[in-house]
């Protein structure tokens, strides 16, 4: 099933509450180095942590596997003298976080886990009672308190899942063997494991204890899944978990079409994927699934179809997933409430949480660059600049994603001339800003939307384009027998319109200068500038007297510079600009908005 069409789904599901014991949002009072009081909301079940390294994305996962009941962040996270684990300001206060699910009575459960250091245990965390200066509900009881949510947790942390070969081929040593190498040890105990693989053997033991548990064969499923993902057809699989090479470690026999091998000769990647998919598809229905970078040794084609494997797992399962990444592939195409982008507060080091930006935005504080930039086209430099000041209020992770180019032929160039070559594109990333004299008295024409009839007869759409356009647009096509090339001058027309549907807004006013002009901030720019009364009235006066607003926007340069050349007028446009983003009306507003479905 394709990634869209799971997401879909996955939000209906969502919507009429079919994921049970859900954690509906995780708040950190105080924790780590995470900003004090940030909030992580888990509007779709799948959550993707994304940042540059060291901004919080483990820390908080290692939290939400120590939310459920009779888990702890303590297998983590723990003091030790060269790093202690310290208390809060003056007022000493713990290390903790709350989350909130709904029980399966429909009743929003509150539940606080803090850190009690205890004498014989200083990393113990218990359930507390609510605080209600985190923000938690105020019981009547002051000792009530909520009991922890139920649930069977799976974590992951890619960046250690080794397999046993590796595990002792790069960190092993040699110590208290008679081996005179890695390679020789690793020769001599893997006939051990070649009589696990081959079945001669069931266990293999040592002077005090059996070194494996039982070999394990993938079943169908298993191996369905590690096939897709990894883009290869699989047709046996073995896996162990043994001791022979000193650690504990896992060790895998694959077979495929061509050729049979173990772990020591497959990727890291097979190996990670191996144990990434069996965890998932043994793992209860309603799991927690934390997964810490699992795109570790993944090309970019395995991890999307990972990400797919994902939400199928989500979509059957009803799992809570969350993931700590680096990765534009696993990012890619999902819904804005999946994304958790993490990044420093550059005022006190700690780490903040932004929620509803788009992949693309998200892209921006990994440092990934945007290859294919929207760009919008608007008809004169202020349109430009308004919309470039916009952006920046939006943020950098948006205004990152635009370029913004204005055309000095006008508008009738654009439509004449551009919009014939952008409709012909698919997906096409230009979008059109006109100034708002030219928006038609009646919507955009959806062609859909006429009767057959009315599309078959001759220059039908080409008037309906003159209609809403104003201008006589013509497309050169093939000739041909039997109106074919009529038939070809009707597809571009559909896709003219289509253009201008999806591709085309308008700025909230008239002209740019409209937007921006305030009456009352011009005479205040002569006031400042003019000492004597009377030359202030008399300037006023003048500005009065002028006959649009570009015109005013010219005789206030002339006043404040003595000249009203097009620098001069510019830097008053900017002074104009900065105090109209200062209000935000609703021009500001329905210009954002327009952004906002542009990134959509």
């Amino acid at each position: 099933m394709e990634i869209v069409q799971l997401i879909e789904i996955i939000k209906k599901q969502k919507s009429t509450n079919q994921f049970d014991k859900y954690i509906d949002f995780i708040q950190f009072p105080f924790y780590r180095n995470v900003e004090i009081d940030t909030k992580i909301t888990f509007n779709f079940p799948l959550t993707i942590f994304i940042g540059q390294n060291g901004c919080g994305k483990s820390s908080c996962l290692h939290a939400l596997y120590g939310a459920p009941d009779r888990y702890t962040p303590y297998r983590f996270w723990f003091d030790t003298k060269v790093d202690p684990v310290n208390y809060y300001d003056e007022q000493r206060k713990r290390h903790s976080f709350w989350y909130s699910f709904v029980d399966n009575k429909g009743k929003v459960k509150e539940v606080i886990k803090a850190r009690i250091k205890r004498q014989d245990d200083p990393n113990y965390w218990e359930t507390s009672r609510p605080l209600a200066w985190a923000g938690m509900q105020k019981r009547a009881n002051k000792n009530e308190r909520d009991s922890p949510l139920t649930k069977n947790v799976v974590y992951l942390d890619f960046r250690a899942e080794l397999s046993a070969f590796d595990k002792y081929f790069y960190f092993g040593d040699l110590k208290n063997i008679s081996s005179r190498n890695k390679q020789e040890f690793i020769r001599r105990k893997s006939v051990s494991l070649n009589n696990l693989f081959t079945g001669k053997k069931q266990k293999i033991s040592s002077s005090s204890r059996v070194l494996n548990r039982p070999v394990e064969t993938l079943d169908s499923l298993e191996l369905k899944w590690i096939s897709f993902i990894l883009g290869r057809s699989y047709i046996k699989g073995i896996s162990v978990l043994h001791e022979l090479f000193r650690n504990e470690g896992y060790s895998a026999l694959f077979q495929t079409n061509f050729a049979q091998y173990s772990e020591a000769v497959a990727g890291s990647g097979e190996m990670a994927v191996l144990r990434l998919v069996r965890e998932i598809l043994s793992a209860e229905a309603f799991s927690l699934i934390l997964l810490d970078e699992p795109e570790v040794s993944l090309h970019p084609g395995a991890q999307i179809r990972l990400k797919a494997f994902l939400l199928e797992q989500i979509m059957v399962k009803k799992h809570q997933i969350i993931i700590s990444s680096h990765s534009p592939s696993i990012v890619k195409d999902l819904p804005k409430e999946a994304i958790k982008v993490f990044y420093q507060n550059p005022k006190n080091g700690r780490f903040l949480v932004k929620e509803n930006l788009t992949p693309y935005e998200a892209f921006y504080h990994i440092e990934s660059p945007v290859d294919n930039k929207k760009i919008i086209i608007v008809e004169d430099i202020l349109a430009k600049n308004i919309i470039n000041n916009v952006l920046k209020v939006m943020g950098e992770e948006t205004s990152n994603l635009f370029n913004i180019k204005f055309n000095p032929g006008g508008e009738s160039v654009i439509k004449k001339e551009f919009i014939p070559v952008f409709c012909r594109e698919e997906n096409t990333k230009e979008f059109i800003f006109f100034d708002g004299d030219q928006k038609p008295l009646i919507p955009h024409y959806n062609w859909r939307n006429f009767s057959q009839v009315e599309l078959n007869q001759t220059n039908f759409l080409k008037t309906k384009i003159k209609q809403q356009t104003g201008e006589e647009i013509k497309f050169s096509v093939d000739g041909g027998h039997a109106g074919g090339n009529n038939e070809q001058q009707n597809d571009l027309y559909k896709k003219y319109l289509d253009y201008f549907l999806g591709n085309v807004f308008y700025l909230p006013k008239n002209i740019p200068e409209e937007i921006i002009w305030d009456a009352e901030f011009a005479q205040n720019q002569i006031k400042v500038i003019v000492i004597k009364e009377f030359e202030i009235d008399e300037h006023i006066y003048e500005l009065e007297k002028a006959e649009n607003l570009k015109e005013k926007f010219a005789v206030l340069a002339k006043i404040v510079f003595g000249n009203s050349n097009a620098q001069s007028i510019n830097y008053i446009h900017n002074q104009f600009i900065q105090k109209w983003l200062n209000v935000q009306n609703e021009d500001f507003k329905l210009i954002k908005a327009g952004i906002v479905r542009i990134l959509n």
